[in-house]
């Protein structure tokens, strides 16, 4: 142990102008080991950065509360703490935790102390220690369930009213021309880049710094409604959130940017509801659309998020947006990088030329590289293969705890920009729905911000996640758990998933209470204060997008000529035409439905020079390896199908025609009217929306269906596959299982037309009656959450008094919001519906007089007064 007076040492002002040496951990291990000295604390002289926080926090934060002669140096070490975590946010993030947890009951008094020390950096050197703090705390409250960021909101009100953008342009005009002055001199400050850089001070953050603790002072924070400069309109939008855009855009060799509608799952499903109003918002990352020739990327200190509220495109184009946006004179002595920047900016016109026409498209930037391994890395790394219950998929690096960290920090933080820009771009009585495994602690965040909003989730894929991914993953695993719970209403596609996941809340989550409610088919979940509603909504199609194209002549016409090129110009009478289209990935199928076919043809030779698979495997994910070492075997198997079988009478005739580029609607429409049966058979997979599309197109189409997809379980459901009854479709049990799998090819090809037509109505028929448009209703519909007082059956006068309870809460809330300037949810009104209609009910008819059983101590039941359950009734009748 050491307490050796060290050699002469000047300790560095924290937080202060230190660009030329900034705190790496030596220098803090260096500064802290000075101070605990100078305090007369015993510490190893050779131990690591994590010992020396071990055994200095809690002495430090002792000598601190105690406001003696130490009280000053020990605050200076505590500063020193918290800057070195905040200027390595990855590789400090640990020591960060540890910070965070030894603050205890002295969080909030700490952060109104240290708070200015944070802002005034940030304006005096250009650096972003408030936003890497504010990201800091919430990836701590991600990774351990806690609600620390509620705490810093406590202790500097206005932080959260600065975040939301309320005086943002103020601050990002002093914030951009410091930036621009700084980098005019070189390097600056190594901070990781955060999410809100156009950050804003709130009025009187501009305080002299102080060695004071000035935790004493009582604030009370500002209400303040959700949405920054968000407009007060009380109608109520919807404020769609994803992580692809519904556009895909193309700069051309002119330099002009073409947009085009974007296809996809969640663009047919979206989009329907989105057009129905222009002021609706679609929050996207549209940069990383744009189909553009990378070049050299800038190195640029600028901001990268819209905190006004405004699209930017790029991280490059970030540093003179601000100008653009506010209209200010072009720098005649512009940079090269600065013009690129501007004629970029061309890009702003065509999404409002977009904007015009359509709802609202509002780009969310991210830092590229947090992009690639938050989307590349640990949601197709990790998270599809896991919830589709495919660990063999599971990228190897994540075994590696550290690599795991690294990239769910990544993650946390994209999420946390989606989130931040989401509530920037609300309105308090708007709906926000996100989206997909992408984004699934985006409400955690959102409700920090704003415990106001509605925030609303739908899982467009499995949720089957295998035991691993909360040992191995644990990090993910439970994070992912109670993050979903934060969202007022989670929406799945299968009660299989819905099932599995109420089924791990009990198994991992303590003190989460679950309720079911068997009229709405609807589990509320309750876990530390939140609750939340979850739901089973089938998603579907928009069947005029298909249907419009049938009865077209060039239509017809082409699906004539797609017929003929996949079975050739005379094919015989009873040869069959299987189709079958999909992205090209591993929870697809697509290798087991090859070797499927392959066997289908040794197992039964004489449908050889008949029969042929038309399978489309739209490439995807090509920088992900297990996407890439798949397709590449899956092109091979079918190479060598190919080169197998050969029918002598018929040279020109292929088993097999693989192809991997997509086709526009018209031509996919064709393509389904030109087969004889459809084949979709997922190992593990979403709803499956091409057997919606098959059956919607050609309801004479013979369909074979997997298990595994969504679809088939709706099917089901419905009673459109009996195991003891009629049969609609072709059901493949386990794609593994190549007999059965090639026995289904076999029975699907020799059914006659007239028992696929019928088969092929009845499937046409319930998807006609389900369409998109029953599902966005149904979703959005604001009956089925918690919030919502369901009709009651009053028997007793504890059944009274408890509705009453309900309606109070209701009430209060109106009255809160009221007084806030918020507009109410229209499930109030709901709300208060039900409980008049259910208080009418047990009254004498033509009056508001009930009665009441109550069961006194000895357990007698007695009539209630009469007289008292009518006034109640009345006052209640009276609130309506």
């Amino acid at each position: 142990m050491s307490t050796e007076e060290p050699k002469q040492h000047k300790l560095r002002e924290p937080f202060g102008k230190n660009r030329d040496d900034p705190l790496t951990e030596d220098n803090l291990k260096t500064d802290l080991s000075h101070v605990l000295t100078m305090m007369a604390i015993d510490f190893p002289s050779d131990g690591t950065l994590q010992d020396l926080l071990s055994i200095s926090l809690e002495p430090l934060m002792s000598a601190w509360k105690k406001r003696d002669s130490k009280s000053e140096i020990a605050f200076k070490g505590l500063l020193l703490i918290l800057e070195y975590c905040l200027s390595h946010i990855f590789v400090g993030h640990e020591s960060f935790e540890i910070f965070v947890s030894s603050l205890g009951y002295s969080t909030v008094q700490f952060w109104r102390a240290s708070i200015s020390y944070v802002f005034d950096s940030d304006l005096s050197y250009g650096t972003k220690f408030r936003d890497a703090l504010l990201f800091s705390l919430t990836l701590y409250d991600v990774n351990t369930g806690k609600n620390r960021l509620r705490e810093l909101y406590a202790a500097v009100p206005g932080i959260r009213k600065s975040l939301l953008g309320v005086h943002a342009k103020q601050f990002s005009e002093r914030y951009h021309h410091l930036q621009k002055k700084l980098s005019r001199y070189g390097s600056h400050s190594s901070l990781c880049s955060n999410s809100s850089n156009e950050s804003d001070l709130e009025e009187g953050y501009g305080v002299p710094r102080r060695l004071s603790n000035s935790g004493d002072e009582s604030e009370n924070e500002a209400k303040v409604p959700s949405g920054g400069l968000a407009s007060s309109h009380f109608q109520q939008r919807v404020i769609n959130v994803s992580n692809a855009p519904p556009v895909s855009l193309k700069r051309e060799k002119t330099g002009d940017w073409e947009i085009k509608q974007g296809s996809g799952g969640l663009v047919a499903c979206v989009d329907p509801v989105m057009s129905k109003d222009h002021e609706n918002v679609w929050l996207a990352n549209l940069g990383m659309n744009i189909n553009e020739k990378k070049k050299n990327s800038l190195d640029t200190m600028a901001p990268a998020t819209n905190t006004l509220g405004l699209p930017l495109i790029k991280q490059t184009i970030a540093e003179v947006l601000f100008h653009v946006l506010a209209d200010d004179d072009i720098d005649k002595e512009a940079s090269e990088n600065q013009k690129k920047a501007r004629e970029e900016m061309s890009l702003l016109g065509v999404l409002n030329n977009y904007n015009r026409g359509n709802y609202i498209l509002n780009p969310v930037v991210v830092q590229e590289d947090d992009y690639n391994v938050y989307y590349g890395g640990i949601s197709n790394g990790l998270l599809w293969p896991a919830l589709h219950n495919l660990p063999e998929y599971i990228v190897s690096e994540y075994e590696d705890v550290k690599i795991l960290r690294e990239h769910w920090c990544a993650y946390v933080r994209v999420n946390y920009q989606f989130a931040l820009d989401a509530v920037r771009n609300s309105r308090p009585q708007d709906f926000i729905w996100i989206h997909d495994y992408h984004l699934m602690l985006t409400g955690m965040i959102m409700q920090s911000l704003d415990p106001n909003l509605e925030v609303g989730f739908f899982l467009h894929i499995p949720f089957q996640p295998p035991e691993s991914f909360f040992t191995k993953y644990a990090t993910v695993g439970f994070a992912v758990l109670r993050g979903l719970l934060r969202f007022t209403k989670v929406g799945f596609q299968t009660h299989r998933d819905r099932s599995k996941y109420i089924e791990l809340v009990q198994k991992y989550l303590r003190g989460a209470v679950v309720v079911y409610d068997d009229k709405m088919d609807i589990f509320s979940v309750t876990h530390e204060g939140w609750t939340c509603s979850l739901g089973v909504f089938p998603v579907s199609i928009k069947n005029d997008d298909f249907l419009k194209f049938i009865d077209l002549p060039e239509t017809i016409k082409l699906k004539h000529d797609i017929r003929k090129k996949v079975l050739g110009e005379n094919p015989p009478p009873d040869a069959r035409f299987f189709f079958s289209v999909e992205r090209f990935d591993y929870t697809k199928g697509i290798m087991e439905k090859m070797r499927a076919y392959n066997r289908y043809f040794e197992k039964y030779p004489d449908r050889i020079g008949k029969d042929v698979l038309y399978q489309i495997a739209v490439t995807n994910r090509r920088s992900v390896d297990t996407y890439r070492v798949y397709q590449d075997e899956c092109i091979d198997l079918a190479a060598k199908i190919n080169e197998t079988y050969k029918d002598a009478n018929n040279p020109q005739w292929k088993p097999l025609i693989f192809q991997t580029d997509g086709l526009p609607r018209s031509e996919l429409v064709a393509a389904y009217l030109a087969m004889d049966i459809g084949v979709v058979t997922p190992k593990k997979d979403g709803m499956n929306l091409v057997a919606k599309e098959m059956l919607v197109c050609n309801p004479r189409a013979g369909l074979v269906l997997s298990t595994g997809a969504g679809s088939e379980i709706q099917f089901t459901t419905a009673g459109l596959y009996k195991e003891d009854g009629e049969k609609n479709y072709h059901r493949i049990e386990n794609v593994f299982d190549v007999e059965s799998y090639c026995d289904a090819f076999h029975q699907a090809a020799l059914e006659s037309e007239e028992v696929r037509a019928i088969h092929g109505k009845r499937l046409n028929e319930f998807i006609m009656a389900n369409d998109i448009e029953r599902w966005s209703s149904a979703f959005l519909d604001p009956s089925w959450t918690h919030e919502v007082i369901r009709p009651t059956q009053i028997n007793t006068l504890d059944d009274f008094f408890s509705l009453m309870m309900k309606t109070r809460n209701v009430r209060r809330q109106i009255v809160s919001r009221v007084l806030k300037g918020i507009p109410i949810r229209s499930h109030f009104a709901i709300s208060l519906r039900n409980a008049k209609e259910s208080l009418e009910q047990i009254c004498k008819p033509g009056t508001h007089t009930a009665i009441l059983n109550y069961w006194n101590l000895k357990g007698t039941c007695h009539l209630f007064d009469m007289f008292k359950v009518k006034m109640l009734i009345m006052l209640s009748n009276s609130l309506m």
